[in-house]
């Protein structure tokens, strides 16, 4: 019989389906310690997966957008760690993005604290 085993730790490459993103660390709750923030590869991955716009993605975090140019914060979210314009995207903003795409659900949160 095979066992599945978590993947957590550095994981490799920017995930490709919405699948892959359940065995991430960036997915687990903040409060495990195998947690890592995301990289901007994985949040541009889970936005192309979900199909989602910049400005889907300012609507859901709540941030601030222009219908016709976009989210200036998104854009900094994606940017890559060694611009200088890059910033991390806040664990709560991230947590929404995930809970909207369906990798991670309010139970897994809930089952987390009780571990």
């Amino acid at each position: 019989m095979t066992q599945e085993h978590p993947t957590y730790g550095a994981n490799r490459g920017a995930p490709e389906t919405l699948q892959a993103f359940r065995n991430r660390a960036c997915s687990l709750p903040a409060s495990h310690p195998d947690y890592c923030p995301p990289t901007p590869a994985e949040l541009d991955a889970l936005i192309k997966i979900m199909g989602w716009s910049q400005n889907d993605v300012a609507r859901i975090t709540g941030v601030n957008y222009d219908p016709k140019k976009g989210s200036p914060t998104v854009r900094r979210w994606k940017a890559p760690v060694d611009k200088k314009d890059h910033r991390d995207i806040p664990y709560a903003a991230w947590r929404l993005l995930l809970l909207h795409s369906g990798a991670v659900s309010i139970d897994d949160d809930k089952l987390a604290k009780g571990a």
